[in-house]
């Protein structure tokens, strides 16, 4: 044995199959993926458009923290919401950590806008790996590109290249860097063909960890497999930019290293399928990012019934109505804002005339309501928008994103 095969266990494309369970396997699948099918069409159907647009835009700063929290990157909600403001801390690795989480809520946008439909040749190709890692990292300053190992060796991380060297991931030996090109050709064609339906949700579920396995890149591999999956799920037309698996494998992270490493295992016996890798563990894995996004369609169906969130604004205006500087927000607001979830903006006067409240007392309701950033307008005297910020999410989407209630204490 030579010392290069010793030290890559992993040469060979053959060595990366099975890439989909076999078709036994599969169809045991099709039904919890038929689930999450049905489910995102249901949610999609909420009567409340301009609440789910207002999500889109609202969510990407939480989808940021949760897939960097799964790389022990994250920052403070606090800290994301002034570094979209432009306003960075003075502390060089807090800073850090805000560039980080603003190239990732800037990749998201640009990835569903780059692949807005689902074409499988395409999306599957190694050019569009290479395409969002190069996008996520050339945001990024020089020294954030540094990476050093154990022993104190600084290497860089080249936005869009594949890694040079070798790396270790917890157990898993990845393959031969010299080798990652055919690799990459091998997950191409292993899912270029998964166009739709049933079968394009389980392929993207296992191209994520195979993805994660070739570990292709030298630093980013988890983050731009869990934006590859997530902007899939979009092209599909499943999200809706309400929902994203980021939430689910950061909420159970064990779970999610546990998987993705089962799956790393070679081949169990006769009955683990034909492959180099193990297919139960395939499976197991699929089936686990199958219902991650299940938990998360089923936690955002309550957050979108109308009767629901007008229930949480009077709870919010009631709550903050007791602080000294909000003290004319009146729960008669409710009604309009839970009714701004429904259409794109709204006239003043309708929205005042809305509450039932005198002039003045309506004047002074609406000047608290864009104090507290529940309220946006695209001019001093133009109409009303429904506007979300992380601030406001501990009354308006409790339980969603935890971390971020404490903002808005």
């Amino acid at each position: 044995m030579t010392q290069i095969a010793r030290r890559y266990p992993y040469e060979n494309p053959h060595q990366m199959q099975p890439l989909l369970p076999g078709e036994h396997r599969l169809d045991t699948l099709r039904p919890l993926a038929a689930q999450l099918i049905a489910g995102a069409g249901a949610l999609a159907s909420h009567g409340m458009p301009q609440l789910r647009a207002a999500l889109r835009e609202a969510l990407r700063p939480m989808n940021s923290y949760y897939t960097n929290k799964i790389e022990g990157q994250h920052t403070e909600p606090l800290l994301i919401e002034q570094a979209l403001q432009r306003d960075f801390s003075s502390k060089p690795d807090e800073a850090r950590r805000q560039r980080i989480a603003i190239a990732h809520i800037e990749t998201e946008r640009w990835s569903e806008a780059a692949w807005p439909l689902f074409d499988s040749s395409l999306f599957f190709s190694a050019r569009t790996v290479r395409d969002i890692h190069r996008h996520l990292h050339e945001q990024l300053h020089p020294d954030d590109l540094r990476q050093s190992d154990d022993e104190g060796s600084v290497s860089r991380v080249i936005a869009g290249e594949w890694r040079t060297q070798g790396v270790q991931v917890g157990r898993h030996i990845p393959p031969d860097p010299v080798s990652i090109p055919a690799f990459m050709d091998a997950w191409h064609a292993g899912y270029r063909h998964a166009r739709a339906g049933e079968t394009a949700v389980i392929a993207l579920a296992a191209a994520h960890h195979r993805l994660a396995w070739i570990h292709p890149f030298l630093d980013g591999n988890g983050r731009v497999a869990r934006l590859h999956s997530h902007i899939g799920l979009a092209a599909l037309g499943l999200t809706h930019g309400i929902w994203s698996p980021m939430r689910g494998f950061a909420r159970s992270q064990p779970q999610y290293y546990a998987a993705l490493a089962e799956a790393d295992q070679p081949r169990q016996g006769d009955l683990d399928g034909r492959g180099n890798l193990t297919e139960a563990g395939l499976v197991r894995f699929i089936e686990y990012f199958l219902e991650v996004c299940l938990d998360q369609i089923g936690f955002m169906q309550g957050m979108l019934d109308l009767g629901a969130f007008e229930n949480r604004l009077t709870q919010m205006l009631a709550a903050l109505a007791q602080t000294p500087d909000t003290r004319y927000l009146r729960t008669e607001a409710a009604l309009p804002l839970a009714m701004l979830g429904t259409v794109e903006s709204m006239e003043r006067a309708r929205f005042k005339a809305m509450t039932g409240l005198a002039a003045r007392t309506a004047d002074r309701l609406l000047a608290d309501l864009f104090k507290i950033g529940v309220l946006d307008s695209p001019s001093p005297r133009g109409p009303v928008q429904l506007a979300l910020p992380i601030s406001l999410f501990r009354w308006l989407f409790p339980r969603l994103w935890p971390e971020a209630e404490s903002a808005g204490t």
